[in-house]
């Protein structure tokens, strides 16, 4: 079986642009095997298809009873990054195909990655106050505490203005 890898960068609150390329990369016979947190994807060539991708994100191992309740309902697990789980399943006309089909669940989903972001944002601000003469804060390990609380800072903003989106679809 052949394999193409391609490089798309994507953030988390644009996990529908990308389930949609994938989808798209499915219809050209591309189907996804491995992702990795620099957006390095890896496809296997087969036949067209017309496959949903979509997204969950457990920080956990997720336990049997969680990746059962994906395969009943018809989703093959495909891949793991950080936490984020990806799931494909063939599409049918006329038929949603969601693995959250209520809004609580869908916004629960990135309120799980703000909890996670917003804890690991408050331990760099709290290490730089309680700690400012440390030789952790010199040099590069400075740079990336500071561009850690601004990229998190963004992606908190980007992630609230995504759960008000989806609670009020």
């Amino acid at each position: 079986m052949k394999t193409v890898r391609k490089f798309k960068l994507w953030f988390v609150w644009q996990d529908e642009q990308h389930q949609q390329w994938l989808q798209q990369q499915a219809a050209q016979g591309l189907h996804l095997r491995d992702t990795n947190i620099f957006g390095l994807h890896t496809f296997a060539r087969g036949a067209p298809a017309d496959i949903a991708y979509r997204w969950d994100v457990r920080y956990m191992t997720p336990d049997a009873e969680y990746r059962q309740l994906f395969q009943d309902a018809g989703w093959e697990h495909v891949t793991s990054s950080l936490g984020w789980h990806c799931w494909r399943k063939p599409r049918k006309a006329g038929v949603a195909t969601e693995i959250f089909t209520d809004s609580r669940d869908r916004a629960a989903k990135y309120q799980r990655v703000i909890r996670l972001l917003a804890a690991v944002m408050a331990v760099e601000v709290l290490t730089a106050l309680l700690l400012p003469d440390s030789q952790f804060f010199q040099g590069m390990a400075w740079g990336m505490g500071v561009a850690t609380v601004v990229i998190g800072g963004l992606s908190l903003f980007m992630l609230a203005r995504r759960v008000k989106a989806v609670k009020h679809a």
